[in-house]
């Protein structure tokens, strides 16, 4: 027989060995294309808790399609070319996600033309036979920390509502709280990120493995998403408690993330153990299915899997040499050092500080932090310039915030947005009320890319990803305009707007004179 055409012979089927050995190829490839996108989930996955378990799911992924060995061995292989269209789609997302810098993006992407890619050369019938242990790979993606706002904001909401519950006086300040007994706030660490992933991933593997029903897989993994969330919150509380009970003498140290980890420890087990009463056990056997034409297959064609294979890697080529030409893009040149706005409409340059909070922004280019003064009042602007971004400078990063983590100067006590009047289009701005060293501000922020703002930081993103795409002008600006709280939240929102109206303008021209003004409203070196 032709080695070419070689069929495992365990006597059960047709899987062609040939189509092992080219799909095994093909992952190797992928991996070397991509590998800067590897390395960085890689990267993640060892230096962060959260993301640890991102070392296990390939190996549970090799293990889950082991267990399939038998069903794959009946079944006949053969190269889809439909699967090329979302390969196609894969790799766009991966271009954009690389060029606007979203390393989440990128590696979902990785995954989805892997699996794609897979598909084309196998054919349906065989990706259909493993879809879970294939999709599981979706979780070696250190996702999550996006949820860590609202998971703050809920634990911190979950907490305080139990104490009150409780009968225990308490002041709220927004992640902060404060009892008779001390003072607590909840941090990034407090989130239960960390559980919700551990628990979604475990409960996942837990569905597939008990369940032959989707709808019992769904709502086991619905419960494993949902139960950490309202588990941390109760942790949370508990953990309060023990440190307002003991006077603050247990639960404020090491031991708080002891009580925390033992206490998810036994809600998994309660969760599963719950799961494991409609448990499947009666199963139909996988090795009394029929197997050659009555399963419905067939043996395989004289289609050659290293041809789709080819062809397949081909196209994703494509995505990372455009990656290449555009990040070779002429770099754009600062033709001026950026300034603040000369005053108008009575607002006067200030030279002292009357308060000493900034932002946080990492990699600008330029910066300016400037007061300005009038009748009494003042106004501050940040203004931090990007000329260009990459993974190491991002005008929108979680990085640049309002306040860092346990700051001992300065918290934000309250987020929210404002609608405002930029420069003739109103736009949705975020708000923070911000309290320390005897100040209570009010900061509105928002960013500039190009000549457009927003700050929404998806439209942010989606906007400067279509600007490198399309070769337009790419610099960015981060702003914040700052004012004191002194006759409450409105008048200082208004003292804000008729600020802005007056010191935009002039803003506007200092980050253009920055990058010239040409016909794609920058000048590149």
């Amino acid at each position: 027989m032709n080695d070419s055409k070689a069929i495992v012979n365990n006597s059960e089927g047709y899987f062609d060995r040939y189509y092992l050995l080219v799909a095994v190829g093909y992952c190797l490839a992928i991996a070397l294309i991509f590998y800067p996108t590897v390395e960085s989930m890689v990267a993640i996955w060892w230096r962060s808790e959260t993301f640890t378990h991102g070392f296990l799911i390939a190996p549970i992924v090799i293990w889950l399609v082991w267990e399939k060995r038998k069903v794959l061995a009946r079944l006949a292989p053969s190269p889809q070319y439909l699967a090329f269209i979302p390969t196609f789609i894969f790799g766009f997302l991966w271009l954009f996600g690389h060029v606007v810098a979203a390393a989440v993006v990128e590696q979902i992407a990785l995954i989805g033309i892997l699996l794609s890619g897979l598909w084309a050369i196998l054919g349906t019938r065989v990706v259909w036979a493993i879809a879970f242990p294939l999709a599981f790979l979706f979780l070696a993606v250190p996702v999550g920390e996006g949820l860590i706002p609202a998971l703050m904001e809920f634990t911190a909401d979950f907490t305080v509502s139990l104490l009150k519950l409780s009968g225990i006086p308490v002041y709220r300040e927004g992640l902060f709280f404060t009892l008779p007994t001390g003072n607590w706030s909840v941090v990034e660490g407090c989130s239960g990120v960390r559980y919700l992933i551990a628990s979604v991933t475990l409960g996942c593997l837990f569905a597939y493995l008990s369940y032959q029903s989707l709808v019992k897989r769904g709502l086991f993994i619905a419960a494993s998403f949902i139960v950490p969330i309202f588990a941390n919150g109760l942790r949370a509380y508990m953990i309060v408690m023990i440190g307002h009970l003991s006077s603050m003498k247990l639960a404020t140290g090491v031991d708080h993330l002891i009580y925390g980890w033992v206490f998810f420890g036994l809600v998994m087990f309660v969760l599963f153990a719950v799961g494991s009463i409609w448990r499947e056990h009666e199963l139909v056997s996988e090795d009394s299915s029929p197997t050659g034409h009555d399963a419905g297959t067939k043996p395989p064609t004289g289609a050659k899997p290293y041809i789709s294979a080819a062809l397949i890697l081909l196209l994703v080529c494509i995505w990372p040499l455009t990656a290449y030409l555009i990040e070779n893009q002429p770099s754009l040149k600062a033709l001026a050092s950026l300034e603040a706005p000369q005053g108008r409409a009575g607002w006067a340059l200030d030279t002292s500080e009357a308060w000493q909070w900034r932002p946080v922004v990492h990699g600008v280019d330029g910066e300016v932090h400037q007061f300005y003064r009038r009748d009494g009042i003042s106004v501050s602007i940040y203004v931090g310039q990007f000329l260009t971004q990459n993974q190491s400078k991002e005008l929108i990063n979680s990085q640049n915030v309002f306040v860092v983590q346990k700051s001992p100067h300065w918290r934000v006590t309250n987020r929210s947005s404002a609608r405002l009047n930029l420069s003739g289009s109103e736009v949705v701005v975020d708000r923070a009320q911000i309290k320390g060293g005897g100040a209570h501000l009010l900061t509105l922020r928002w960013y500039r890319l190009g000549r457009q703002y927003t700050a929404n930081p998806y439209m942010g993103k989606l906007w400067g990803g279509l600007a490198k795409l399309t070769f337009a002008r790419r610099d960015g600006a981060y702003i914040t305009m700052t004012t004191r709280v002194d006759e409450g939240i409105e008048v200082s929102l208004a003292t804000l707007q008729g600020f802005i109206d007056a010191m935009l303008p002039g803003l506007e021209v200092q980050l253009d004179r920055v990058v010239g003004v040409g016909a794609l409203g920058s000048e590149f070196e």
